[in-house]
Order: structure tokens, then sequence, then C-alpha cells
């Protein structure tokens, strides 16, 4: 960019007068051939805009912007400019005319009208070679041509044009300013007041240049490692795959387990740590707020209907409470409001989310790519101070040295963060932007929808506001009900669950029987398993989850694996002789052969004398069998066996010499009962329990005698816990 020395050294025969006499001459024409080619070049933006660009962005046929980018904006630069070289150059004194200034002033709107035009350039280039191979298109780039090479005939310029001539004559202009400047700055005498300001705008010029080269190859490197469509394919990673690649990999590998241990300090960039922290953020909310407005469209749709649905027959029933049925059946779907509300909130929220979410990729890839440049950088940084230190006590390894600077990888690190730094804040800004306006479509679709549900039912607004004492009065009407004789004999006084019996009898008679083990699959069991496999149920256990399986109590399984796909070791896999699932292995003892063969002689000995029903260590489910379901509760008789002696209490029937007696002994065996498993109470009829902690048994079967449920109190709450959900606890 530096331009010639093209002036003539003064002789020095010359007298000092004719040698300025001579610059200042030679001066005047450079600043004529300044002007005058300024003008010229105005005249061909304008007469370009105004043939060209305007017609073709009338027809709409092609994105008039992409390819000739700011061109009006530079044409507005450049008449600025040329109005102040006339004003310059308005002066009669040619020692007033002062050049370098009107150039320093210029130089803020020069590089930033240029800088955006070169940047955009070759994205013109490329856009006019797929423009010229549509023949509609070209036919019309061709008759704007000629209407521009007519008007050119007329003045007597050379009409050697074309469309790529055209878009290229912004980016030779900005690259001719160092050369006139400089021949001026050469020209004029060093007495002269604008030899100086000369000096200063021709540096200037070439900054300008400068920046706008730097600008471009940050541009080219990051086009560059935007093609990385290959490189996901095998051969792309195969073409790549070389020693170069294997070492260069290496490095960074070696320089990051380095930055990670402490070894060596990381080189940071506060801004750009702030602001990948913030588009790390942006990513994170877009990607979730997509995801969950997704959900909330698909869960909403069918919930929306039937809420609808059920306010008008609401609404029905407030009208004409002795209207039986409802008019469901004549409801107009133009009154849904859920049926503009989907597409407002695609095409307000999800649209714009969507194609913000799909614009994060490209940034990643250079934030990694900056990490990678950044390691490459540290690397030749250590190994060219290896190679120094070890030769600073010789003369000439220095200058050796100092010409292998780790140049390429520092370059590439300063551009990609350079780059980085300056677009990840505005694409910051405008995807905060972007994501804010989102929420705020979103809250406002939101409400309109509720505005729309409670417009549609204005009759449901005037029910009369609910009653400040609501709990008295529901207990004062519950006391007249239990006056009632029909009801006075059956009521309990117990917390009342959610759900009625009638509900409880429909399900048992849904739910499908759990089917007995039959003797042939407990054979197979005991033939096909090793006794070490073999395990005995200790009571009933309803599958609760998928692939559980609902045995009896007593049935024998056999261990496939101790371990659930999620690797939990407390529900184990096992084969009943007709099926295989999944069983908490609290359910399952160890097989014992010789217990089972004695219980079997046992409980045939005791059918034959029909004994009271007995207690077995192992095996304690339900009080409520050993007690009458009578209100006087009295205990016909009673067995217990115990695990370290061999002592047998019975025939307790008289030895209790009051009913307080009895009722204190069975609040103390029904304390010792403790939450096998956590549960979580659905409603405010049923006890939250956490593992291991211990209830207290209030009732072993629900108001509707289901004995799947029990009344328990913990930590003074009462509530419905599920039966195969408590063990009971023992004591050495």
């Amino acid at each position: 960019m530096t331009p010639h020395d093209l002036s003539t050294p003064p002789s020095p025969a010359l007298d000092p007068e004719e040698a300025r006499l001579r610059k200042m001459n030679r001066r005047a024409k450079v600043i004529q051939e300044l002007v005058q080619t300024e003008k010229d070049y105005l005249t061909d933006l304008e007469l370009c805009i105004r043939e060209v660009v305007q017609p073709l962005r009338n027809l709409q046929v092609i994105d008039v912007d992409r390819l000739f980018t700011n061109m009006e904006t530079v044409c507005e630069v450049s008449a600025a400019l040329l109005h102040r070289l006339h004003a310059a150059i308005a002066d009669p004194d040619p020692e007033a005319v002062v050049i370098g200034e009107v150039f320093i002033q210029a130089k803020a709107a020069l590089e930033d009208v240029y800088k955006i035009y070169c940047y955009h350039h070759d994205d013109a280039n490329g856009a006019l070679k797929s423009y010229e191979k549509e023949e509609e298109i070209k036919q019309h780039f061709t008759a704007c041509v000629l209407a521009l090479k007519k008007i050119y005939d007329q003045e007597g310029k050379p009409n050697l044009l074309d469309m790529g001539s055209l878009i290229i004559k912004p980016v030779q202009r900005i690259m001719k300013y160092p050369l006139l400047l400089g021949e001026l700055w050469h020209a004029t005498p060093e007495d002269h007041p604008d030899h100086r300001p000369l000096q200063e705008a021709f540096t200037a010029a070439k900054i300008i240049n400068v920046n706008i080269n730097e600008f471009k190859r940050r541009k080219d490197i990051v086009m560059k490692y935007k093609r990385l469509e290959d490189e996901g394919t095998l051969r792309g990673k195969l073409n790549k795959f070389n020693i170069h690649s294997i070492r260069k990999k290496g490095d960074r590998f070696a320089g990051y387990l380095k930055i990670l241990t402490g070894v060596e300090p990381q080189v940071r960039d506060e801004v750009f740590d702030r602001e990948e922290k913030l588009f790390r953020s942006l990513e994170k909310a877009v990607r979730q707020l997509v995801k969950n407005v997704h959900c909330y469209l698909q869960y909403t749709q069918e919930m929306v209907s039937v809420a609808v649905q059920n306010v008008h027959d609401m609404e029905n029933i407030v009208k004409d409470p002795n209207k039986n049925g409802t008019s469901g059946s004549s409801l107009n779907n133009g009154n849904d409001p859920y049926k503009h509300f989907k597409d407002r909130m695609e095409h307000l929220v999800l649209t714009p989310l969507s194609s913000l979410q799909g614009m994060f990729t490209a940034p990643q890839k250079l934030i990694q790519k900056r990490y990678d440049k950044l390691l490459d950088y540290c690397s030749r940084l250590e190994r060219s101070s290896s190679f120094s230190s070890p030769s600073s006590t010789t003369s000439s390894s220095p200058s050796l040295v100092s010409e292998e600077p780790p140049g390429p990888a520092r370059r590439d690190y300063e551009a990609l963060n350079a780059l980085l730094v300056e677009e990840l804040q505005r694409f910051n800004v405008a995807a905060y932007t972007i994501l804010t306006n989102s929420v705020v479509y979103l809250v406002d679709l939101l409400r309109g929808l509720m505005n729309n549900v409670l417009v549609g039912a204005p009759s449901i607004q005037q029910l009369p506001a609910p009653l400040s004492n609501i709990a008295e009065v529901q207990n004062s009407i519950m006391d007249e009900l239990n006056n009632l004789t029909f009801v006075k004999d059956n009521a309990q006084k117990l917390m009342e669950r959610k759900v009625s019996f009638e509900r409880q009898r429909d399900k048992k008679t849904v739910m499908p029987e759990v089917q007995h083990q039959t003797e042939e699959q407990r054979a197979w069991l005991l033939t096909e398993y090793p006794l070490s496999r073999l395990y005995q149920l200790k009571r009933k256990c309803n599958g609760c989850q998928e692939q559980d399986l609902s045995l009896l109590e007593g049935e024998l399984v056999a261990l496939l694996e101790d371990t659930d796909p999620l690797g939990s070791s407390s529900r184990w896999l096992v084969h009943t002789g007709g099926a295989q699932g999944y069983v908490y292995s609290t359910f399952l003892k160890q097989y014992n052969p010789l217990r089972d063969s004695q219980r079997a002689g046992q409980m045939a000995k005791e059918q034959q004398q029909q004994p009271p029903p007995a207690m077995v260590d192992e095996d304690f489910d339900d009080l409520s069998l050993f007690v009458s379901g009578s209100g006087s509760s009295s205990l016909r008789s009673f067995n217990l066996n115990t695990t370290d002696s061999s002592s047998t209490l019975s025939g307790l029937q008289g030895e209790l010499e009051s009913t307080e007696d009895l009722e204190d002994m069975l609040d103390t065996e029904a304390q010792q009962f403790y939450a096998v498993y956590a549960f979580q109470a659905r409603c405010d009829q049923e006890l939250t329990l956490q593992e291991y902690q211990h209830v207290r048994i209030l009732q072993f079967c629900d108001l509707g005698g289901n004995k799947e449920w029990w009344l328990a109190e913990a930590n003074g709450q009462k509530g419905y816990v599920p039966a195969n959900y408590l063990g009971r606890m023992s004591y050495a």
C-alpha cells in the first residue's frame, strides 16, 4: 500500500526557491487529479444507483442489498468528501490550501462505510455469479448495463462495463486514497502548512486499508472454520489425518492438562469470558423455553377442549338445576378459546425462538476453535521460550529465534477472539431481546386464553362468594346427617378417604385377580434352580410399576438378577415358573425346604384340630384377622410364636381383665411398624412417609373394608398408607 516516490529529487545546482516552485506545481497537479477522480467516482456511483440499483430494486427479482451492499451510503460519504475538497481548494492562495485536514475529518466515516462494503464484496461476487446463471435475471442485468453504456457514450467516456466492474469500484477507490495522499505529501514543501496534516492523512488512509484488510482476514478465518460439513464424514476425517494433525492434537491436549492442573496459567479475556457466559445462558434458556412451549401445546390442546365442555355443563347446571343431562353436543366450536391460541403461539413465540435456537450452532463452533487456537498459541509460545533459553549465551541464536515467533497461531487466535468479542456482544443483545419479547408474548397469550375462557362462561362468574366459615358449616351439616337413624349406626368417626366405597368396589371388580402358583410351576423351579437361587414370598405383593409381578404369600420364585435396569439392588428380577418380572427384595426370604415341609405338616394338623389362628414371626400382615369385627372387640383366642423363645402363649381368653388391657396390647403391637419404602401422599386423606419412618397403625383397612390400605399415624398426623409399603418392627 506504500506509494512509490515518483517525485524527482531536487538537484544540488537548483535554487531552493526554484525547487519549491516545482514542488508546488506538482502539488497543484496532484490536487487536481485527486478532486477530478473523486468527482468521476461520485458520478459513476450516482449513475450506477440510478440506472442499475433502483431499477433492479423495483423489479424485485434479486436481493439488491446483497449485491450492492451499502453503495448508497458510500455515495453519500463520497459526496460529502468532494464537497469538503471543493471548499478547501476554493482559496485562491495555494499556500493556504489544506487537504490533509479534509481526510483526517473524514477518516471515521470512510472506514465505517468501506469496511462494510469490502467485508461483503466476496459475498456480492458469489451472488452475482449465481444470478448470472439464470437467464431472466441475466437479461435484466444486460438491459441495465446497456442503459449505462449509452450514457457513457454520450459523455465520451470509456464504456467497457459489466456488473462486476460496477460493484468493484468502491474497493478500488478506497485502495487509491493512500497512493494519492502519499504522492501529494511528497509533493508538498516541508514548510507548507499542509505538510504535517497530509502526513497524518496519509497514515490514516493506510490504517483504514489495514483495518479493512484485517477485518476481511477475520472473515476469511471464520469462513474457513465454518466449512465443517465434511468433518463429520469418514472421508473428511481421513483427509485430515496426518502427522501434523496428530502433533497438533497432542499439543492441545498437553496444554489443556497443564492449564487444568494449574501448571500454566490460563490466558483470559474478561470481556470474552463475560459474553461467553451470557451466550451459554441464553442458549440454555432458549432451548428450555422451546421445549416447554412444545410440551405445553401438546398437553393443553385436549385439556382445554374438555375444560370448555365442563364449563358449559356447569353453566347449564347453574342455570337450570332441575334439567337432567347436559347440552354438550350443542357446543359451538367457534367459541373454543384454543382455536386461534395455538396458531398465534407458534407464530409469535415458537417460530422466532426456533430460528434463534438454530443460530447458536455456528458461534459455538467458533468458540471451540478459539479455544483450540489459544492452546496452539500457548504451545508455540512455550516451545519458542524453551528454544531461546539454552541458546541465550550465544550471539547468533537470539536473532534466529526472534525470527520464529508464534505468528500464525497468535494471529488466528487474536482474529477469532476479536471477532467473537465484537459479535458476541451484538448477538447476545439481539438474542436477549428476542427471548424477552417471546416471553412477553407468551404471557400475553396465556392471559388472553384465560380471559376468553372466563368470557365464555359469564354465569360462572356470578356464583356466590365462598363462605369464610365453610369448615364449620360443613361440619354442622355432617353432624345433622349423623343423627339420622339409618346413618347413625354405621357412622365411624375416622378420617374420610377421598376414594369412596363404591369406587373401590368398582376397582376391585375391574382389577384382575392374582393367579395362584400351580404345583407344576413350583416343581419346575425346584428342579431347574439351586436352593441358593430360590426365594419365598413373605407376604402378598402387588405390582406397582411396569413389569412388576403380583404374587401371593408363600409362593416360590427363582432369582435371575439382583438389580433392575436402573441399577437398584432393592428390585430383583425373578421367575415364577410361568412368568418373569420384578419384585422388591423385602418381600422375599430365602427358601428353606425343611421349614416348608414342617409348616405344611403343621398346617395339615391344625386344619384337623381347628386351632385358633396364629401369628408367625416372619409374616405379620393384619391384626384385624385376630380381632372380632364387632364393636365390643373381644378376643377369642391368641397364639404367639417368637424366634428367640420356645414358649407359647395360648388361651389368652380370660387373661385380660378388661377391654382397656386389650386395647393397650393392640396399640403396643400396632406401633411395631415402619415404612419399607417412601410414600408420597396424593391427597389430604393419605399420609406421606419417609423410608424407615416409624408409624402407628390405627386400623388395618379403609372405610370400604379394603385391607390393602391401612390407617396410620406418624408425627401427630393421620392418613392412609398402602399396606405393602409397611413392615413389622422386630426387636432382639
